[in-house]
């Protein structure tokens, strides 16, 4: 897949206010793609000083670039009210941590929607099983997708 075709994910899926879940999935895949994700795991270190070794220059040369790359990224992807709420940030992980406590508890009342869902869905009599067993497929990925760890012995017997 090439780089721009990833890019159009972020484009066409700009966080807003009810797609979070989406946004970072998407936000990740882009990033573990281009070798940038770390930037969301680490803060940069200090500026390494004038007797560093090359490899350490370089290490926080590289970090440093990661992390404009990925704040760059970040801000795009985001709608203009986000983006200007975030435009004074200079660590992308201190982005993703502001954006992930605005949203993230968003992400739990959808789970619990969707296991409630899925809990309470029962295969109509008369109607094709596979209707029921993509119903429930689909509940369990987007519980999947929100959060939930469901093993796969589990979905078996929720779906059969």
């Amino acid at each position: 897949m090439a780089q721009g075709s990833l890019c159009s994910i972020l484009n066409q899926n700009k966080l807003t206010r009810d797609n979070f879940a989406d946004w970072k999935r998407n936000l990740l895949i882009v990033l573990s793609f281009e070798k940038h994700k770390y930037v969301l795991e680490k803060y940069c270190p200090p500026i390494p000083k004038e007797n560093a070794s090359y490899e350490e220059s370089m290490a926080f040369d590289n970090l440093v670039n990661s992390n404009e790359i990925t704040r760059c990224y970040m801000m795009a992807s985001m709608n203009s009210v986000l983006q200007k709420q975030h435009e004074g940030y200079l660590n992308a992980k201190d982005i993703m941590h502001n954006v992930d406590d605005m949203f993230g508890g968003q992400s739990v009342l959808v789970r619990q929607a969707v296991v409630r869902n899925l809990m309470n869905c029962k295969h109509k009599h008369g109607t094709p099983i596979k209707d029921h067993m993509l119903t429930v497929i689909g509940y369990l990925a987007e519980a999947q997708s929100h959060g939930s760890k469901i093993d796969a012995n589990t979905q078996m017997e929720m779906i059969f």
